[in-house]
């Protein structure tokens, strides 16, 4: 144990001077987000420059029913792994009725699966109700979620194209077992439906 300004710490506690105040514990740990920021922004960076998505979509339904069929029959595309947060929905809303629509259209030529690093319940009841798998806490970009979503699909990495918004957990993921995939930029905010 050591002691600074009359207070005894022990191994591996930081060990602030008594006159560090809230305001300025609050500046250093913002000090630390900050260079967490710059850290992804340098990730981001390089990712830009050496990931690319095989398709580039304004929102979700820039996939059109005939661009679906199109991929089925020239890539063998045969199902769909699908993220939620800000690619099917925007800032934790329920899903807006274009996209479950979109969603309704896909299925009836691919297989889907949704897979997020989320975990919600209203959203999970809302696939489960719609017969479609919802694998939660997936880590994406890691490739066990990727995996267990083939799996449940019965689908070789190659025959999914996985659709995100994120670069590094969707299509790093996706491409790091040669799926197919597609950004999505936006989320279309039409009227929202609620259970």
């Amino acid at each position: 144990m050591t002691k600074v300004d009359g207070h005894e710490s022990k191994p591996g506690e930081q060990n602030l001077p008594a006159e560090i105040n809230y305001k300025d514990r609050i500046y250093m740990k913002r000090i630390e987000d900050i260079i967490v920021d710059i850290i992804f922004d340098w990730v981001n960076v390089i990712l830009q420059k050496t990931v690319h998505p095989d398709i580039r979509l304004a929102d979700v339904t820039q996939l059109t029913e005939a661009e679906i069929i199109r991929l089925k029959e020239t890539l063998g595309i045969e199902g769909v792994i699908l993220d939620v947060d800000e690619t099917l929905r925007t800032n934790l809303k329920f899903i807006p009725k274009c996209n479950q629509e979109w969603i309704d259209i896909v299925r009836k030529h691919l297989k889907i699966i949704i897979v997020s690093n989320g975990k919600d319940t209203s959203i999970a009841e809302f696939f489960e109700e719609r017969g479609i798998e919802y694998i939660s806490l997936a880590f994406k970009p890691l490739s066990f979620g990727f995996k267990k979503a083939c799996k449940k699909m019965e689908l070789n990495p190659e025959k999914v194209l996985v659709v995100g918004d994120d670069l590094f957990d969707d299509i790093y993921g996706g491409k790091r077992l040669k799926m197919r995939t597609a950004i999505i930029e936006n989320v279309i905010e039409d009227e929202e439906i609620q259970k």
